[in-house]
């Protein structure tokens, strides 16, 4: 599945209020030890250290909603998303 349709249908899956949003997209690879909510990063399994690729979908106006997809570093395999909302993670989903 694309990351536009992983992304839209978690989206109206979980948080449809937020849906219709102009969503932007940014995309990096970036090592575990970057990501600073332990929560996102105990999804993380050994097989995907040191590096992962990382989709950050935001909106103008919307700096406290941030969605993240992580990937494994080629992005070949997807791991996780979710929605921080003023750095809480909500509803977030593992791929593995």
């Amino acid at each position: 599945m694309s990351i536009i349709n992983v992304f839209r249908n978690y989206m109206e899956e979980h948080h449809p209020h937020l849906a219709w949003k102009d969503w932007k997209v940014d995309v990096r690879t970036l090592s575990v030890d970057d990501i600073r909510n332990e929560e996102v990063k105990a999804t993380i399994t050994d097989e995907n250290k040191p590096e992962l690729t990382c989709w950050v979908f935001f909106y103008d106006g919307g700096a406290s909603n941030v969605v993240y997809l992580l990937q494994d570093k080629h992005g070949l395999k997807d791991i996780g998303i979710g929605l921080l909302k003023d750095g809480e993670l909500v509803k977030p989903i593992s791929f593995v």
